[in-house]
């Protein structure tokens, strides 16, 4: 019984730790990289080719940016970060 409760705890500690660097990865891209996220997907989108709301396994991104390729300084320019419905990060690229 012990050793069924210890391979238990281990799977579930392994799925906590893909998540936690799916989530860093995504948020290090978006409010640091000023980037789209890899692993979160698009929602909404307006039309200028990437800024809406682009959800993942518990957390979102709204994000507002210059995705055009005539736009001089392409990327992310605006973005929230969202963990279970809570806002945790409002970022602004100057």
């Amino acid at each position: 019984m012990e050793k069924r409760l210890a391979k238990t705890l281990a799977i579930a500690a392994a799925i906590l730790l893909i998540w936690g660097a799916i989530v860093g990865a995504d948020y290090r891209r978006v409010c640091h990289g000023f980037e789209r996220p890899i692993f979160a997907i698009y929602k909404t989108t307006a039309d200028d080719g990437g800024s809406g709301v682009y959800k993942g396994l518990g957390y979102f991104f709204v994000i507002k940016g210059n995705f055009m390729p005539e736009d001089e300084y392409p990327g992310v320019t605006h973005s929230d970060f969202y963990l279970f419905g809570r806002h945790i990060k409002k970022t602004i690229r100057d």
